[in-house]
């Protein structure tokens, strides 16, 4: 969680840093690219950012250098070996820099309400939408992490994805020519030209699995209903609520319990 703490805040800073890929395995090099504001995307005027602190300051410059004097490490060893670099560092440099820090928060409210005077409205407006469309996003994203921890079974690959999925598994004369960014056109050329009888395998296949996942579904669904986790489950599958007329009380029942009842 430190690491992925870590990483977010350097990339505050205007850092993301990115593993390059050799052959089937990850080396943990990392490249620095400038990261795009809000603000920068909307081609509006720069934000004052918020001062990070002299840790994240301290990493922030030390970074690339740790990432070069230790090659093949991950982001996590990196991050520890910069904690440790940040131990050593004198008291009085340490001083100075968290003063420069606390007089550049005072003044960063200011520097905001300064900023938000010299747009216009529209470019207020502008900013807002953008802000709320990110914040959606963001929100879906840690939706589909939650559930993703919950156990959710996974979508299967439709017969297309499994076609693609068969010609990169086949290293054969024939499909070795596939291989590569920018070919999955080609390949869908072949998906288009097949006929039903050879795209019957697929389907079968497809068909099989998404069965499958259907069971696994709503297993899982009733079971996230058995926890307290509705919200979790898609709309039909929702208990919806049922008169108790003995208890004269309401009730939420899984809609298939109510349905076996009628």
């Amino acid at each position: 969680m430190f690491a992925i703490r870590m990483l977010r805040s350097l990339t505050n800073l205007g850092f993301v840093y990115l593993p390059k890929v050799s052959g089937q395995l990850w080396s943990m090099n990392y490249a620095t690219v400038k990261r795009l504001s809000l603000e920068e995307k909307l081609g509006l005027p720069e934000r004052p950012k918020k001062p990070s602190s002299p840790y994240l300051q301290f990493c922030g410059q030390k970074f690339t250098e740790f990432s070069k004097m230790h090659p093949g490490s991950t982001f996590t060893e990196i991050a520890h070996k910069l904690a440790e670099a940040w131990k050593l560092v004198d008291i009085e440099t340490k001083t100075k820099m968290m003063n420069e820090f606390h007089e550049k928060i005072k003044t960063h409210p200011e520097a905001l309400q300064q900023y938000y005077s010299t747009l216009t409205d529209a470019q207020r407006v502008q900013l807002e939408a953008a802000k709320k469309t990110r914040m959606e996003s963001l929100k879906k994203i840690r939706s589909k992490f939650e559930l993703r921890k919950t156990g959710k079974p996974t979508r299967p690959t439709g017969m297309f994805g499994i076609f693609v999925k068969d010609v990169y598994s086949k290293k054969t004369n024939d499909s070795t020519k596939y291989f590569g960014t920018g070919h999955l056109k080609e390949i869908s050329k072949v998906w288009n030209n097949l006929t039903p009888e050879e795209k019957a395998p697929y389907k079968f296949k497809y068909e099989k699995d998404e069965k499958e996942y259907r069971k696994k579904l709503a297993e899982w669904e009733e079971e996230m209903i058995r926890q307290g986790k509705a919200n979790l489950v898609r709309s039909e599958s929702q208990p919806i609520p049922v008169l108790d007329e003995s208890k004269n009380s309401k009730k939420l029942l899984p809609l298939k319990k109510q349905m076996k009842g009628k």
